[in-house]
């Protein structure tokens, strides 16, 4: 089944009661049961291996939290049939070869600022992975080479890390792709060899421009408080793009949108200098448009909002005034909820 909504969450329990969280499962819901206070293997775990042994990816188990203390990874060997598993907020850990004999891990969120083993992604078990999270560390120096290996892997998610990045062309399941902290330095033009790329997201980091990435299938695109960046080119080279996110950009004056047939979300939010949308109205599939805090003509936008349009907030960040324009959206007809 599907998993849909917020997932239920279980923090430290002292039993593991499987019949609640099958039935959490059976209604559609993902399951996070974490710890932050588990330093050495405990009975419970055994019970909740045996669940994860039929639950598969619907059931996440987080250990976290363990600074100052150093995080040994040797008590995931009472874990060995975990198929989703996240092992974050840590400063130091040892032993990490022991995710090495995890055989049914799918999905893995690893973060560990003073990670010493920057070949960790050569463990061959990972390579079954299918979403994969490496936070952020001191050095950032994870090799992602290894990556060219794993054939199923369909999201990814990097904080800064960036040793061969450029492996990531070569995946042949990515669909959704989410990079923070990727400095300026560090080409993107690989992303224009992810044929099957479906969302992605790029947030902190840094770099004047995105007109060089190219990305025929995408549906969805974020940017996010990117340092400097000046142009996102023409949006209309995402022919198949669903949905746009901008935000924290003070230094874009314009998002040129193209002809995109099949955009219906359209979220522009903190961009202090931008003051054009060129191609706005043309856009026949549009449902929802927000826009705050930005230089954008509320006025003239008004006048040129296309036909498809059922959703709009319009934002200045002066309560006076915004009251006056979310009073005019409703005379006509247009729904403000929140986006």
């Amino acid at each position: 089944m599907t998993q849909t909504g917020q997932p239920l969450r279980i923090q430290n329990p002292e039993r593991i009661d499987a019949g609640a969280i099958r039935a959490a499962i059976a209604g559609g819901q993902q399951v996070l049961v974490q710890f932050n206070t588990l330093a050495e293997p405990q009975p419970l775990l055994a019970d909740l291996d045996a669940l994860a042994a039929t639950c598969g990816t619907a059931l996440t188990i987080r250990i976290y939290g363990y600074d100052p203390r150093v995080f040994d990874a040797r008590i995931l060997r009472a874990l060995p049939h975990v198929a989703s598993l996240s092992i974050d907020c840590h400063r130091q850990a040892i032993h990490l070869e022991a995710l090495g004999e995890l055989r049914h891990l799918k999905h893995l969120s690893l973060g560990v600022y003073e990670l010493a083993e920057a070949d960790i992604l050569q463990l061959e078990n990972l390579r079954g992975l299918e979403c994969l999270d490496l936070g952020e560390s001191a050095r950032n120096n994870i090799d992602l080479a290894p990556l060219h290996h794993y054939a199923h892997l369909s999201s990814l998610t990097i904080e800064g890390h960036h040793q061969h990045i450029d492996t990531l062309a070569s995946l042949p399941a990515l669909r959704d792709l989410s990079l923070y902290r990727i400095k300026n330095k560090v080409a993107l033009d690989f992303v224009s060899g992810m044929e099957r790329l479906r969302q992605l997201k790029l947030q902190l980091g840094g770099r004047e421009s995105l007109a060089d990435i190219e990305a025929p299938l995408l549906e969805q695109l974020e940017v996010i408080r990117v340092r400097g960046l000046e142009t996102l080119g023409d949006i209309g080279r995402f022919p198949l793009l669903q949905a746009l996110w901008v935000e924290d950009q003070i230094k874009l004056r314009q998002v040129a949108l193209g002809p995109n047939p099949l955009l219906e979300r359209l979220n522009l939010h903190t961009c202090k200098t931008l003051d054009s949308l060129p191609g706005l109205a043309a856009l026949p599939a549009l449902r929802q448009l927000s826009a705050s805090e930005t230089l954008l003509d509320v006025d003239a936008l008004l006048q040129d909002l296309p036909a498809s349009l059922t959703h709009a907030r319009l934002r200045t960040g002066k309560k006076t005034r915004d009251d006056a324009i979310a009073a005019q959206l409703a005379e006509r007809g247009y729904s403000n909820a929140r986006l």
